[in-house]
């Protein structure tokens, strides 16, 4: 890793490296992606309030394809090398915007979710979002505010559960605690003050590409996404990384295993079986707005 964008990364919160992968390993990754979500019905997916499957967690279980991806060398390496130190998967997850009906993401921080929920210490975790499909301004792509993640964790205040407009979707949501953390009504949101606090010193910037396209992002970086009105789908596969050394204090009760992984082994580098881009050819995109 150039120390440059180390650099860029502590100062932006994110890096993001158009053609990482190569499209056919994109479209590969989605064609399983589809066969996991379509034959494993089981409390891993969550569903929309249309019942369609927004996000499916886990994946590795039942699939030799995103075990060795959560391992492949080149992303694995980059991760050790942000975070300054090895690593295991806190979460992994597919989310999928469904053409037409794909809900939004309200604007949130990821790593108060995993402090509060799993007594993760610190914020020395990242994601890495795989683009399974080009992601555009029309389907639904993740907005960020740079250098929002050194504003460090806000104590954000917990919504009061909201009325849904299916009768079935709010005794879904209530089914498991959990899944107010995962459903379009999250939990933990920021408000309006200290996104527009923000957006005002650094802008909004859309993280755009095409498929084989990764966003490496801070656990602390303010985000959201809006839904999918476009006629395209918008699959991305998420890998959490945690470093060995911020191991979660877990409460009474956890959340389950395929939310917050009990196995803190550090990751060994893996190949993939398919093509795959080197990095080093890859230089990030990091374009920003003016500030206003």
């Amino acid at each position: 890793m150039i120390s440059d964008e180390k650099q860029k990364y502590d100062s932006k919160g994110y890096l993001l490296y158009e053609g990482f992968y190569t499209n056919s390993l994109a479209q590969s990754i989605k064609e399983e992606a589809r066969r996991v979500i379509h034959e494993e019905d089981d409390e891993r997916k969550i569903l929309e309030k249309s019942g369609v499957a927004r996000s499916f967690f886990s994946p590795e279980n039942n699939s030799d394809l995103f075990y060795r991806l959560n391992r492949e060398k080149n992303m694995l390496r980059l991760a050790k090398e942000l975070l300054g130190g090895e690593v295991y998967t806190h979460q992994t997850k597919i989310n999928i915007k469904h053409a037409l009906i794909g809900d939004v993401w309200e604007w949130h921080q990821d790593f108060i979710f995993w402090a509060k929920d799993d007594g993760m210490p610190a914020p020395n975790v990242l994601t890495a979002m795989v683009f399974l499909d080009d992601v555009t301004e029309f389907n639904g792509p993740l907005m960020i505010i740079p250098g929002s993640h050194q504003m460090g964790m806000l104590q954000e205040t917990q919504k009061a559960a909201s009325n849904h407009d299916k009768e079935w979707n709010e005794k879904y949501v209530n089914t498991k605690s959990y899944l107010s953390a995962l459903s379009a009504d999250l939990k933990y949101t920021l408000g309006q003050q200290e996104i527009l606090g923000m957006a005002e010193k650094r802008g909004i910037v859309s993280a755009k590409g095409k498929a084989g396209s990764v966003l490496f992002f801070h656990g602390n970086l303010f985000h959201a996404s809006p839904n999918n009105l476009s006629p395209w789908d918008r699959y991305v596969y998420l890998i959490t990384y945690n470093r060995v050394d911020n191991q979660p204090d877990f409460p009474k009760n956890p959340r389950p295993a395929f939310l917050a992984n009990r196995d803190f082994t550090p990751l060994e580098a893996m190949e993939m079986a398919y093509p795959v881009v080197s990095p080093e050819v890859c230089q990030p995109d990091i374009q920003y707005p003016i500030s206003r």
